[in-house]
């Protein structure tokens, strides 16, 4: 009986202290001025960053990755980025990113590096070869004006 009486008597103090028609120590209004700060962060640190830049992001969720800036507008960051074997494109919404810095290609990882520019290679050579088959297409196929008919 006497712990009984111990325990309300503790709850009620507690009450008293904390208030119980005041409760703004539940409140989570702090969380959104901290989101809105962060997400200006973001935002400032981006202003200074072009597309190509090797950035570093985290993510709200925890999340942390290497990637190369392939375009930035108001509210979303597309990267691409290495997941798993592969190096794929990723739209990134403004509000989530909890953190982003410029990183120089020399701390990535190994795997990275090599995945980033096995992608810019491949594309550099499709793009070389569809100018290739432009320009053989549009070549004449008429023999040459200075080589003389032989009979």
């Amino acid at each position: 009986m006497k712990r009984v009486l111990a325990v309300m008597l503790i709850a009620t103090l507690t009450t008293m202290m904390l208030g119980i028609e005041r409760p703004s120590w539940a409140a989570q209004g702090g969380d959104q001025t901290k989101a809105e700060k962060q997400r200006a962060a973001v935002v400032k640190a981006l202003g200074g960053m072009r597309r190509g830049s090797t950035i570093a992001v985290e993510l709200h969720v925890g999340e942390k990755f290497d990637a190369v800036i392939e375009e930035i507008t108001p509210d979303t960051l597309t990267v691409l980025r290495q997941q798993g074997d592969t190096v794929v494109h990723q739209t990134i919404d403004v509000g989530d990113i909890a953190k982003v810095k410029k990183t120089t290609i020399r701390k990535m990882g190994v795997a990275s590096k090599v995945l980033l520019w096995t992608a810019a290679t491949i594309g550099v050579l499709f793009v070389a070869g569809l100018a290739a088959c432009a320009s053989a297409a549009g070549a004449p196929a008429a023999p040459a004006a200075d080589s003389a008919p032989t009979r």
